[in-house]
């Protein structure tokens, strides 16, 4: 059987209409037949998999990249995770109130914010907390200061009181740094372990199944999404794609509520 992988980003690609989002129908009906014709279906996202939209969860894919690859999970088994240093996680907040950084660090289980005041905190990180606090989980929202500090990687939100560079300088040696579109007026960033990417989740997957790059295809929109598209010579955007996203792709597809995914597979003769 020529198999091919299909690996898909989550918001903007996959997912519809915001946040939680939805999978248009034409998608889920591709997706559906593209597992029938043999090939392999994974999700390749910067969430962490315990915070995944219960839409994606539902959906049998065949395995999944998550937390831009620090963790690769593969018909239920994860194979793959990358364990931080605890006295490494628990050194960065001093290093983000020197630099007066807000951020989220992101766990499997949990998701973790400082203790402030609302008023202080940054509007997106609010609703990322509100948002994260609906998860199907036991523990969704935990502290800085928590006891378990358990996670894979983290977001930074900035302003114009930041000392950016500085934080970039301190954490150097150990995190790569994604810079994200922002969320006006913040400067957003996802920061991950070194050597950590979306690409490498992908690498992992095909000697794991002892497949090729040749026979990847990864469909995604933003700027975290560059690290696979730019991996894989078969890299499709999402006609609603950001444009250094559109101009780093092999096709661009019609945008995902515009029967996207659909129409690429159709292209590539995946279904």
């Amino acid at each position: 059987m020529n198999r091919k992988l299909l690996f898909f980003d989550i918001d903007g690609t996959l997912l519809a209409g915001g946040i939680p989002g939805y999978i248009p129908d034409s998608a889920m009906e591709a997706l559906t037949q593209a597992q029938a014709n043999g090939h392999y279906i994974f999700i390749n996202s910067g969430r962490t998999y315990g915070f995944m939209p219960e839409a994606i969860k539902e959906f049998p894919f065949d395995g999944y990249v998550c937390g831009c690859g620090t963790e690769v999970i593969f018909h239920g088994e994860t194979l793959y995770h990358y364990d931080l240093d605890d006295s490494l996680k628990r050194s960065l907040d001093d290093i983000l109130t020197e630099c007066k950084i807000q951020a989220v660090y992101e766990g499997r289980n949990s998701c973790y914010f400082q203790r402030r005041n609302d008023a202080e905190v940054f509007a997106p990180i609010i609703a990322i907390r509100n948002s994260h606090a609906k998860a199907n989980l036991e523990y969704p929202i935990r502290f800085f200061d928590d006891p378990v500090l358990d996670f894979d990687k983290f977001i930074i939100l900035t302003d114009t009181n930041s000392d950016v560079d500085l934080f970039h300088t301190k954490i150097k040696d150990n995190f790569d740094f994604i810079i994200r579109e922002e969320m006006h007026p913040y400067g957003f960033e996802e920061i991950v372990p070194k050597g950590c990417s979306k690409a490498g989740g992908i690498d992992f997957i095909i000697n794991h199944l002892k497949a090729s790059l040749d026979d990847c295809y990864v469909f995604g929109d933003s700027t975290n999404d560059l690290s696979m598209l730019t991996h894989v010579k078969n890299s499709i955007a999402m006609g609603n794609a950001y444009p250094e996203v559109l101009r780093n792709t092999s096709y661009v597809t019609t945008p995902i509520d515009r029967d996207g995914i659909r129409n690429a597979l159709k292209h590539f003769k995946l279904i």
